[in-house]
């Protein structure tokens, strides 16, 4: 493998695969027995379960809320649900794609590559520098609609029915957009092993429109007290592991697309969105100006964008692994490949991180700050509920 040795931990942790564990050089803070705290019941408290399939929850998740009443003194959050297992082992790495790229659609792009340059990692392909910056692109584009979508939820608990039906207005302009460059609105067989399909003719102008017309939005909604009072102090949470946006609210500077630094962002000038206010709002803060940071990346690339075929690896046998920024934080795939097919995969979601980030900070809250807080985290159950065979 080029970029990771397996061996002594050390670093910060980004997460658990069912083999390994991946670790970055900066901190050296560890995660041990994730979501297995003990408390005990004092009298007058009582449990209350939440989900896994009820209003306000977009997947299914389990929530356990210890409680005397109101004020939140211990919760345990069950993503397991919809478990699933998909099927790789065996396949060329092009069928194995197809499927993970279906793992969490609204992340498609994501996926693909990271799981591609896994690929192109374990076989030595070298890929062209348009290639990557097409690459950029999708993974900007995908991270707009993402954050958005994040905002758009942030409305709804507050009752904010206007901006929330604006930004998902916004949600399908990007769709569409997404669905003009690539072929599909969620990315699906747009990129492929060495190889990209993407075309950006036009797409500057309809950027621009998109992020001109989130930065008002954005500005209308720092003008609101009733909205801002719902974020501010609300999911406190700086210490520990944090990945992606979480991570960067609380003022920690980790970024894959700076630390890991496969595709080209630094030579688009990028540098990443750090705010010191670890709450909700400074989650919402943070996203909220990524969605005009990625508009600023995907102009800067489109002029050095361009397109290639799938590169075939046929009979070779290796192992890699890549790291990528995905919208929610640091998304990792290890590929075992022998003669041309599939040995095994393995993923780590930054997700599985982010949930024990949210359930300690929601330790003190109250339950009307259950749904501000869960959403700002952008977690997705989709991504951690995966078995490969």
């Amino acid at each position: 493998m080029k970029y990771y040795k397996f061996g002594s931990p050390k670093g910060r942790f980004i997460g658990n695969t069912e083999k390994y564990t991946v670790y970055e050089n900066t901190l050296s803070d560890r995660l041990d027995n994730f979501q297995k705290p003990t408390y005990r019941n004092f009298p007058g408290e009582f449990i209350f379960s939440y989900g896994p399939a009820t209003g306000g929850l977009l997947e299914s998740v389990g929530f356990q809320i210890q409680t005397p009443g109101e004020l939140i003194k211990h919760i345990d959050v069950e993503p397991y649900f919809k478990a699933r297992t998909i099927n790789l082992r065996g396949l060329s790495p092009q069928d194995a794609l197809l499927k993970i790229e279906r793992i969490n659609g609204f992340h498609a792009a994501a996926h693909a590559i990271a799981f591609e340059m896994a690929v192109e990692d374990a076989l030595e392909i070298e890929v062209t520098d348009e290639v990557k910056y097409s690459r950029i692109i999708m993974l900007e584009l995908e991270r707009i609609r993402s954050n958005l979508e994040v905002v758009k939820r942030l409305c709804e608990p507050a009752g904010f029915g206007v901006p929330q039906n604006q930004i998902a207005y916004l949600i399908e302009e990007v769709a569409r957009l997404i669905s003009k460059v690539a072929g599909h609105r969620y990315f699906f067989s747009a990129s492929s092993i060495g190889g990209c399909k993407i075309k950006v003719s036009g797409l500057e102008n309809e950027i621009i429109e998109i992020r001109d017309q989130f930065e008002t939005l954005f500005d209308n909604l720092l003008q609101s007290k009733i909205f801002l009072n719902r974020l501010q102090n609300n999911g406190v949470i700086k210490q520990g592991q944090l990945l992606g946006p979480a991570a960067r609210g609380a003022g920690i500077k980790v970024d894959a697309r700076i630390s890991h630094p496969v595709l080209p962002y630094e030579k688009l000038g990028f540098k990443p969105d750090v705010f010191d206010e670890p709450d909700a709002f400074g989650r919402f803060y943070v996203r909220s100006q990524e969605i005009l940071s990625s508009a600023a990346l995907i102009l800067e690339a489109t002029g050095k964008s361009g397109n290639s075929d799938t590169i075939k690896g046929d009979e070779v046998t290796g192992e890699g692994a890549s790291r990528l920024e995905s919208p929610q934080g640091d998304l990792f795939y290890y590929v075992k490949i022998n003669n041309g097919t599939i040995e095994d995969v393995q993923i780590s979601s930054p997700s599985l991180l982010n949930i024990d980030a949210f359930r300690r900070s929601m330790i003190g809250n109250i339950f009307t700050d259950f749904h501000f807080n869960w959403e700002s985290f952008g977690i997705w159950i989709s991504e951690l509920a995966v078995v490969i065979t």
